[in-house]
Parts: C-alpha cells; structure tokens; sequence
C-alpha cells in the first residue's frame, strides 16, 4: 500500500477524532435493564468471601440480593455464591424468624431452588406452621407481608383469612405501618404515642401489603393506598420517601413504591422512574439512598440492592433465567 499524504493523514485524524466526539455525545442513554445489570455487578463486587452481600442485615440484604440478581438476569455465578450463603445460615439455625424465613423463601424461589428442602430445611412448612387467625405468628405487618408474597413464590395460595387480616390492619391514612397492626386508639397514621409503638404508617410496608394483597383479593380496597402514596411523595424530585415524617426521595421507598404500582396494573406517575435513575451512578452501577440538591449521597450496597426490581418493574415474587455473565464496570 502506498504512503498516505501528510495533509490527507491530518485531515482523517481530525474527521475521526470528531465522529468519536459526536459518538459520545449522541451515545444512546442506558436502558433500565443496562442500569439494572449494572446494578447487580456492583453487588457483585460487594460480596464478602462467605457469599453474603450486607447492608442493613447479613441475612435479609443478602436474601433481597439474591432476588435483585434474579430480576436482572445476569450474575448466576455470584448469586449461587449467596444462596450457598444462605443454606449454611438455614443449617446453622440462624434463620429463625418469620421475617427471615419469609425473606429466604422469597430469594430460593427467585433463583428457581426449592424452599422444601433448602439446609435440610421446609421453610415453607415452618412459615405456614405460624399462621394462626390469618396472621403469622408474632410478626409486624411488614414480616406478615414479606412471609405472605413468599407463600406465593413457593405455589401456596394463602386463605382469604389472611387477606382479612392485611386488611383490618390498615391505617386510617391508608398506609401500613411496618410493626403493629391499627387498633382503635390509634391516630390516623397507627401510632397511638403510648411509648411501645415507634413507627407510623410507611411506604415500604404498605407497598409489601400491596403487592401481597394484588395477588390474593378483589380490587375494592386499591384507592386507598395509592392515596397515602401521595402523601410521601416528593414534590422537588418525585421520588417517594418512607414516611411523612420526612419527604425526601430516597431509592429504597421509591423502588418499592414503582412496584407496588406494577402489582396493582397501575400506570407510574410520571416522574417517578426518572428520580430513581438519578440516584444511580452509572459508571459503578451502585444507587445512593439519597440526594440532597445535585448531588447524590455515597454509593450504598442496601439501596442498590432495592432499586432494581423497582427500575424493571418487576414486583415480588421475582423469578426468572439468570445468565451467568455480568457487564464490566468502573470503581466507585
């Protein structure tokens, strides 16, 4: 091949460099299933040696995980690593409650195991042994919730005792609350300040209620919750937050919130995925908690871990083929 004029090599050097300039420039935006993919790799990254991935608790975060790799679709691999996790916690007799229980069913039926047998345990048998009166055990609402939707994941209908149940605990205001069910006495949001109850009515437990009772009753009882949404709504960012104590978008709240619209064949207000996008560093794949003005909070392993299935829509009980590989990501 002959040798190509300086002035010719110049001015194709300087076509390319602008084709790359306008490339990245006009680069097709990240899907909501890239974000997600992204999203799974950073949890990957997070994962101890033992399989578990923590943040608010060893057993719960890494159980939530399991079902965020599910919903994304990629990093069998590493959620294998925490289902192994999770099996020695079972054997181990670590699992011991009903909220964990309920939590483990959730992740072994998202990654297509068997909750009959998983660390030579029947957790499904040990959450239906509890149910008594259409309430399971001692539980508060949010555990009753998550342990009604992993019921569903393992094929078992719960009975219509159950959804009475759910929904005699409703708060005048229309949310739940994440301990005690409402009783008369207490004020519109279910607390009733006599020193023993410490929560009020909340986003992540009335989207639970919502997603468990979507499955399993008629449609009269819908207006309600998706009321007292609104009520957490943030107006500034349009996210939603956990209580109206403090409005604030955080992703945790606003995940679960998109879910619960999902469940119930409801279409997303609009604005609402976008303030979940942005808490999301798309380099690193991980979501801050939250944001104060322009600039988001430190990467978080919890609130990753709760934006994904938010960002697929993709409601509880996930399930789904997962591959084995998972994108290439930068450091956070």
């Amino acid at each position: 091949m002959g040798r190509i004029p300086a002035r010719l090599a110049a001015a194709a050097l300087c076509a390319g460099v602008l084709v790359g300039v306008a490339g990245s420039v006009h680069a097709a935006p990240l899907t909501d299933r890239a974000r997600a993919e992204r999203a799974v790799a950073y949890l990957a990254s997070r994962q101890k040696a033992s399989g578990a991935i923590v943040a608010f608790s060893p057993i719960g975060s890494t159980a939530d995980a399991v079902s965020s790799f599910a919903a994304a679709g990629v990093g069998r691999t590493r959620m294998n690593r925490a289902l192994g996790f999770l099996r020695g916690r079972v054997q181990a007799g670590r699992v011991d409650s009903i909220g964990l229980q309920a939590k483990v069913v959730l992740a072994v039926s998202a990654a297509g195991a068997n909750p009959r047998d998983f660390g030579g345990v029947n957790l499904v048998r040990a959450l239906r042994d509890t149910l008594a009166g259409g309430h399971f055990g001692a539980s508060a609402v949010f555990d009753d919730a998550t342990a009604v939707l992993a019921l569903e994941s393992a094929g078992v209908t719960p009975g219509t005792n159950v959804a009475a149940w759910l929904l005699k605990a409703q708060c005048p205001d229309g949310g739940w609350a994440y301990d005690l069910p409402y009783t008369p006495g207490d004020d519109a949001h279910c607390f009733d300040g006599s020193g023993t109850d410490f929560f009020t009515s909340d986003s992540n437990a009335t989207s639970l209620v919502v997603q468990a009772l979507a499955r399993m009753s008629s449609t009269d009882w819908l207006a309600s919750p998706f009321a007292f949404f609104d009520t957490v709504r943030d107006g500034v960012n349009g996210g939603w937050a956990y209580s109206t104590a403090f409005i604030a978008t955080d992703a945790n709240s606003t995940g679960l919130v998109l879910q619960a619209y999902v469940a119930a064949g409801l279409r997303i207000p609009a604005g609402g995925l976008q303030a979940l996008r942005k808490l999301q560093y798309a380099r690193c794949g991980a979501f801050a908690f939250t944001s104060s003005g322009a600039t988001k909070g430190d990467p978080d392993v919890g609130a990753t871990i709760g934006a994904v299935p938010g960002l697929l829509r993709t409601p509880f009980p996930v399930s789904g083929a997962v591959a084995p590989r998972l994108p290439k990501i930068a450091d956070c």
